[in-house]
């Protein structure tokens, strides 16, 4: 698989953490936790890989940009936090901040 592939199976998998550790309702739930930690495991896994191939500041940025900007959409579908014209701006600010550190690789 490309490294690319990896990272974005890695991202998914973070978010899926965050969306467990939200159901988890604040750990008092205990089945996400299973969620929250298979979730971390791949995450991280996969973003080690991803470093064999990828410099380390293009793949945190990517991580943890798209891990932000899914978690927002996320937030905002199926647990009704809103979504506004300044969260977009926020989105669109970190996809081009990933842009411009691809661009300087």
């Amino acid at each position: 698989m490309t490294p690319y592939v990896l990272l974005g199976i890695a991202i998914a998998s973070e978010v899926f953490a965050e969306a467990m550790m939200k159901l988890s309702n604040g750990f008092e739930n205990k089945k996400p936790i299973i969620g929250i930690i298979a979730g971390y495991l791949v995450a991280f896994y996969l973003m080690a890989q991803t470093l064999n191939d990828l410099p380390l500041g293009f793949v945190y940025a990517v991580w943890t940009g798209a891990g932000v900007a899914l978690t927002a959409l996320i937030g905002a579908a199926f647990w009704h936090e809103g979504f506004n014209a300044k969260k977009a701006l926020g989105i669109v600010a970190i996809i081009a901040g990933v842009v411009l550190l691809k661009l300087g690789v």
